[in-house]
């Protein structure tokens, strides 16, 4: 959902919990507040990267304990019961004591002075890897990215689905975030596309917009007890019906997050989904009668199709980049993007929906299979070339800028966008 470019930073604060497409920290609820703990402040700056590293790899030598221990362990610590109700309202009363949002977001008269630009933390996880970066947006949405880090995650920290470690997640959160100058910044958290499953329902075919309703339950691809949905209406114009969009997730997963927020303690926007944003930014810039994303990730891609403001779904393809890597990129990125057309062309067919003339790219794949001699073959476009985002990115001239992927430019790209997006 876009707001007016003059109010943005103040419609971010005042719209957290509420974005267009999910917000999921407001599934759960806090009883008590633990204090983030962090060594990091005796560490030099300059030591502070290889530092998180060495605790990354120190760990992987850790014993992980049964899960009967793992729920002693909670319980003794009372971290977090879960609930249905509002518990990002506590972070965002944080967010409302702190004097810098309270002086920054005061309406300025010349909008283009830098006094007014705000810092935010913006931060992805997925396919085991943690981008962090230190970003400055303007009142008019233009975004500069002036630090990041890149740290590999090991299993025994982030399982396949699950944070199997929240209170040592949360130290190599907090050692990146002071690392970046972070610690006192509000922080929009991403998470891979993978993580979610979207399906549109008619709001006339469901008895009530709720994760009770039978037809609602019949979408999720998780067992009924460990299914979190949140809902958003939506209004199609062309058919005037009521439409209701639902996204789908793993309790015990959103649930491993909220821990780990909760300990870090510091003010969050919002932890979102990364497709769906992306997916409306898109959709509000471009008419077209049918819009099909693409999330290249490692093991697996996700597809959205659908149109602005109606009928919205995901499927999930079962082979992500890491199947077609070769010696020979030209043959791995050619192998990819044919077995993605072939499998698109069928579910648009079985759904009867005409393929469109682009088909929109974003994901770490593209950093994987492309370069500057490799192109996107016919038919996909990145999202980059769509100018979604007014942003800098420039590592050359960044005094932090620590990386273990060859490049991160197109997960970059996205990042700012779904910023963008929620403001």
């Amino acid at each position: 959902m876009k707001t007016n470019k003059s109010n943005s930073l103040k419609k971010l604060f005042k719209k957290v919990g509420i974005f267009s497409a999910s917000n999921f920290l407001s599934k759960f609820k806090s009883i008590k507040n633990l204090k983030p703990y962090s060594n990091i402040s005796k560490i030099p700056k300059n030591d502070r990267y290889k530092n998180i590293i060495k605790i990354i790899n120190q760990f992987k030598i850790y014993k992980i304990s049964s899960s009967k221990d793992k729920k002693a362990k909670k319980s003794d610590k009372n971290l977090i019961n879960i609930d249905l109700s509002i518990y990002f309202l506590r972070f965002f009363e944080g967010i409302k004591k702190f004097d810098l949002i309270k002086t920054k977001l005061k309406s300025p008269k010349n909008k283009s002075n830098k006094k007014y630009d705000q810092k935010i933390g913006l931060a992805f996880y997925g396919d085991h890897n943690l981008i962090i970066a230190n970003v400055i947006i303007d009142l008019n949405n233009n975004i500069e990215v002036i630090a990041l880090n890149e740290i590999p995650i090991p299993g025994n920290i982030i399982g396949d689905s699950l944070v199997e470690d929240s209170n040592e997640l949360a130290n190599i959160l907090l050692d990146s975030l002071t690392l970046l100058d972070l610690i006192n910044s509000p922080l929009l958290f991403v998470l891979s596309s993978s993580f979610f499953n979207i399906h549109t329902f008619c709001t006339s075919d469901l008895k009530q917009i709720s994760e009770s309703d039978s037809k609602v339950q019949s979408k999720s691809p998780y067992l009924k007890a460990n299914t979190l949905v949140d809902f958003l209406r939506m209004t199609d114009t062309k058919i005037t019906k009521g439409l209701v969009r639902t996204i789908y997730s793993k309790r015990d997963f959103i649930k491993g997050w909220t821990d780990t927020l909760e300990i870090i303690n510091v003010p969050i926007i919002g932890l979102v989904p990364a497709s769906t944003h992306i997916f409306d930014s898109i959709t509000s810039k471009i008419t077209e009668e049918i819009t099909v994303l693409l999330d290249i990730e490692s093991t697996q891609s996700t597809l959205l199709i659908g149109s602005n403001l109606s009928e919205l779904n995901s499927y999930k393809l079962p082979f992500g980049y890491s199947l077609y890597i070769s010696d020979n990129l030209s043959e791995s990125s050619k192998s990819y993007f044919e077995r993605a057309l072939n499998s698109i062309k069928l579910i648009m067919k079985e759904t009867n929906q005409e393929l469109p003339v682009n088909i929109y790219v974003m994901g770490k794949g593209l950093d994987v299979l492309l370069n500057t001699e490799i192109a996107l073959p016919r038919s996909f476009q990145r999202i980059s070339d769509l100018n979604l985002t007014n942003y800098l990115y420039k590592p050359k001239t960044m005094q932090i800028h620590e990386i273990v992927s060859d490049s991160i430019d197109n997960s970059i790209s996205s990042l700012v966008s779904i910023l963008s997006s929620c403001v």
